[in-house]
């Protein structure tokens, strides 16, 4: 056989293997409860925009995480802007993105079955993770201004869901510290976002967690008070068709990703959309990665 034979022997091999891929939530198991959970919380995003989901992550296991992510707010800090392109005015926070490449904190929560099924409820089968950004706004901390988490694609609105945003709080979010300022259906509003539009104030407790469409008005609220932070986590994934908001491919270390359980892997890129886009000579972009370590 001629090399060019045996290269068409491969190729053919690679193709007849091929297989549309399965869900990220493949596999996963919900209790009774779990997927009462996840049906409510679906239904009031299609409805309302956003929901909240009480107690998602146990006071117990927060500490914990708390504890892990202390070395990220650390890093976290404020800043004072004139408004324009660079932001909105006043004393906004500086948040912490790229988390993945940070620290190991966080990878059993991304993949947590109740909140993956979330996703998938309002996103549909094929998502990944667009970004993960550690905040901690302070005290003496503006508003921001209103606006929606799926700007940057440019499709005409009202749209089925292009990102579903997440917010895990790990302190109790009051009127007084800023808790998310939302604006209820505007996911379903063709006009232009009114900076100035009424909102409602969504308190948190300690472990809650609030997710909303990305294409809802919505903004963080002033921190009035004079001691108390609010910490959270900001989850933010997209249906997997577009292109992530932070880049996970060049972000990430290979040598972090081979750290990672395989549905983290996928969920951040490492996964087919279908049987051909986002594979590689064929293959299974997971597959390929794992066969060639440099």
């Amino acid at each position: 056989m001629t090399l060019a034979e045996e290269s068409l022997e491969h190729y053919i091999g690679l193709i007849e293997k091929m297989r549309d891929p399965e869900n990220l939530t493949s596999g996963l198991e919900l209790s009774a409860k779990e997927t009462k959970t996840v049906e409510l919380a679906v239904d009031e995003v299609r409805d309302k925009g956003f929901a909240v989901v009480e107690g998602f992550w146990s006071l117990d296991r927060l500490e914990s995480l708390r504890e892990d992510l202390a070395p990220i707010f650390a890093l976290t800090g404020n800043r004072t802007i004139d408004g324009g392109k660079r932001g909105w005015p006043g004393v906004q926070t500086v948040h912490i993105p790229n988390l993945y490449a940070k620290t190991r904190a966080i990878d059993e929560l991304s993949i947590h079955p109740v909140l993956l099924s979330i996703v998938e409820g309002v996103l549909g089968p094929a998502f990944q993770m667009s970004v993960a950004v550690a905040m901690c706004p302070g005290p003496s901390c503006d508003k921001q201004g209103l606006h929606q988490d799926d700007v940057f694609y440019q499709v005409p609105r009202p749209h089925a869901p292009l990102v579903a945003n997440t917010l895990i709080a790990l302190d109790d979010f009051t009127q007084e510290n800023g808790a998310t300022m939302l604006v209820p259906e505007s996911h379903k509003w063709s006009k232009t976002l009114e900076p100035n539009h009424e909102t409602m104030s969504v308190p948190l407790g300690a472990g809650d967690m609030l997710i909303w469409d990305g294409a809802v008005w919505h903004a963080g609220g002033a921190n009035t008070t004079k001691d108390q932070f609010r910490r959270s986590l900001n989850l933010n994934y997209n249906v997997s068709w577009l292109r992530q908001q932070e880049n996970q491919y060049i972000g990430i270390p290979r040598k972090v990703i081979r750290q990672m359980p395989e549905r983290l892997q996928r969920l951040l890129g490492y996964h087919r959309l279908n049987l051909l886009c986002g594979g590689v000579d064929y293959q299974d972009p997971l597959s390929y990665f794992e066969a060639h370590p440099d």
